[in-house]
């Protein structure tokens, strides 16, 4: 009967000794049974994964469990696949283990199927918490983050940077959405390479971007704020045309353990940056 089933089959003894391989074995591994006997059927394993099958397959003929295992078996052709092995024991009336009884079932497709599944709802999941433009985390994420940090206690605070482009309006009026939308695109971009491992950086409207971190007090949250602003400023080259980068920026300093309205944080920090924004636009 078990020649006729689509699985490899396997018997062993009660000490591990493999006795017996269906056809199924010999015709995927190209191995006879005289060669897959005893420690026979280990060789076809990928090297990577005979340790770890010898090792449980010791261990269950000690304790008298059942076992599974996926690993990697080599094909004749030598193509390895990915497959489940299962092994339970059969006992006599006593409860003595008399033999083994094992499967090995190929689940190459089934583990390909899973991974594109796992790609693609990290990609769904990603969408749903960046901006689709410049890749940053959006609101939701950023309030997300947000609420995090202030509930940590420890030393210092976070400081909250509210970011507004300066004059992006005569940059999308002069050269058009798209290339106010390629400029975004690099604002973001030297955004993630200036700002620290563990800060938030977002984009929260249209040439408006928060970034949130960890200082030690409202001096270093002012500090905090103009890294923020060097990082983006500076020249770029959009479609042949040389652009200026300019950005006001408003800081809120928040002590650590609180719960804040996240709103009225980002609120207190815009209505800062516009202060500077009105400023600079008096003394020019």
């Amino acid at each position: 009967m078990v020649e006729t089933l689509p699985h490899i089959v396997w018997i062993a003894r009660p000490d591990g000794y493999h006795v017996y391989f269906n056809q199924q074995w010999m015709d995927f591994t190209g191995r006879s049974l005289e060669e897959s006997l005893g420690e026979g059927w280990n060789p076809p394993f990928h090297p990577a994964d005979r340790p770890r099958a010898r090792h449980l397959w010791a261990q269950a003929t000690q304790t008298g469990e059942p076992y599974d295992i996926e690993y990697r078996l080599r094909r004749h052709d030598g193509v390895y696949r990915w497959m489940l092995g299962r092994a339970q024991p059969l006992r006599n009336e006593a409860g003595e283990i008399v033999k083994w009884f094992g499967t090995c079932t190929d689940i190459e497709e089934m583990r390909a199927a899973l991974e594109e599944a796992a790609a693609l709802r990290e990609k769904l999941e990603h969408r749903a918490s960046h901006d689709s433009l410049t890749g940053l985390a959006n609101r939701e994420l950023l309030f997300e983050q947000m609420e995090l940090m202030f509930s940590q206690r420890g030393h210092g605070g976070i400081a909250v940077a509210f970011l507004d482009l300066d004059r992006f309006k005569a940059v999308n009026d002069s050269f058009g959405h798209r290339v106010g939308d390629e400029l975004l695109a690099h604002v973001a971009d030297r955004l993630r390479a200036g700002v620290r491992q563990g800060d938030v950086a977002a984009r929260v409207g249209g040439d408006e971007f928060v970034v949130v971190g960890e200082v030690d007090d409202p001096v270093d949250a002012r500090r905090f704020g103009q890294r923020v602003v060097a990082a983006v400023q500076g020249p770029v080259s959009l479609k042949g045309e040389q652009v200026d980068v300019a950005a006001s920026v408003g800081v809120t300093y928040v002590e650590r353990g609180g719960r804040p309205d996240i709103d009225l944080v980002l609120s207190r920090a815009d209505d800062r940056m516009y202060e500077v924004k009105r400023r600079r636009y008096a003394d020019e």
